[in-house]
């Protein structure tokens, strides 16, 4: 296994745009135990290289960056040891990849969204359309009313349509049932099979 050590040239830069030195593991080790290496951090990164087998890296970082990393790995090391003392392993969702997709889906695909309600949705959708074709079949007339009742940003009265149309409150009244009972039966007409 090769360890790579990576250093500023600069120990002032604090990582801003720094100059990198390659030095040995002897020297590192010195370094670390050197005065000038106590206010000094390093993380340590397995290579994500492909071709480069186990070759890890030694690199010198922020106080910050070193705090966020250090963190990390007691949690990854925290979860291994728990692995081997329970017997039971952890598995991420995202490595999981289903043998019957073709274009590998991952486990975090295969879990529920809670958010969405696809039978809902698609319910709510065969409403409107049934709405809409149900407000296809009123007159420009009976529109007109329901839109006052109904569709308009604030809510119309009786009496304030009656003095609109000049319309006694009772013919008001009355077209406004049949209207709202003209579309209860068409709906009610219209049948949804749905198969699964």
């Amino acid at each position: 296994m090769r360890t790579t050590y990576l250093i500023w040239k600069d120990p002032a830069c604090n990582g801003q745009a720094p100059d990198w030195q390659e030095i040995t593991g002897n020297e590192f080790l010195a370094l670390v135990r050197s005065p000038e290496g106590k206010n000094r951090h390093f993380i340590k990164l397995a290579s994500t290289n492909d071709d480069s087998g186990d070759e890890t890296i030694v690199m010198e970082s922020t106080k910050s960056e070193y705090v966020k990393w250090r963190k990390e790995k007691d949690h990854a090391d925290y979860i291994r040891k728990y692995q081997q003392k329970s017997g039971y392993q952890v598995v991420s969702y995202h490595a999981i990849e289903s043998a019957n997709d073709a274009e590998g889906c991952t486990g975090e695909e295969t879990l529920e969204d809670g958010e969405v309600n696809l039978e809902a949705d698609f319910m709510k959708s065969v409403e409107q359309g049934l709405l809409k074709e149900a407000l296809a079949q009123l007159s420009e007339d009976e529109y007109r009313l329901l839109e006052y009742f109904y569709m308009s940003a604030t809510k119309g009265t009786v009496r304030k349509y009656s003095e609109i149309t000049d319309l006694p409150i009772m013919t008001v009244q009355n077209r406004k049932k049949a209207i709202l009972k003209k579309i209860k039966n068409f709906l009610e007409g219209q049948v949804v099979q749905i198969k699964i």
